[in-house]
């Protein structure tokens, strides 16, 4: 049976912009209190205001790049297909055969579902996030067989995507 869906996954504007309020808040804060101190008649915030300033310039330019990567999964026959969108660019980052998945479900589940040695081999391995969420409780993991050994990756597929793993 051949099955084709895909969905894609975007980062939230609000709760970037809203950590990025209260970053900026929390480094004002910070940045009058060590205006304050001083060592031996010498101002400290003068050497730590730039340092906060430059700190964060640096998170809120990450945050910003991030904003703009989209994950679009996709069930292509018996494939489970993940692309990284960027701009205008799309990239194939994930590509798995749907049999070869061992795992797929929440990450406090895993310790249940799998067996000790894949356990053994998945704790070993580095894994791979291809979410656009700060939460960890809508992430799901995937762990499948490449070759001799196991890999693992973390997404935020919606219900309706993991019927359709569950299916094919």
């Amino acid at each position: 049976m051949r099955i084709m869906y895909k969905e894609i996954v975007t980062r939230r504007k609000t709760p970037f912009m809203a950590s990025m309020l209260l970053g900026l808040v929390i480094m004002i804060v910070i940045s009058n209190i060590l205006e304050q101190i001083k060592i031996s008649n010498y101002q400290i915030g003068f050497i730590t205001n730039p340092v906060l300033f430059v700190i964060t310039s640096i998170v809120i330019t990450l945050e910003l790049i991030k904003c703009k990567v989209k994950y679009k999964y996709s069930i292509i026959s018996n494939q489970l297909i993940i692309h990284r969108l960027k701009n205008n660019n799309q990239s194939v980052v994930e590509n798995v055969k749907i049999e070869d998945i061992v795992f797929i479900g929440k990450t406090k589940d895993i310790k249940g579902c799998i067996n000790k040695n894949i356990k053994r081999a998945v704790s070993s391995i580095s894994s791979k996030r291809y979410v656009c969420s700060m939460s960890m409780f809508n992430q799901y993991c995937c762990i499948y067989k490449y070759g001799n050994q196991y890999k693992r990756f973390y997404f935020q597929p919606s219900m309706e995507f993991l019927k359709k793993i569950k299916v094919s």
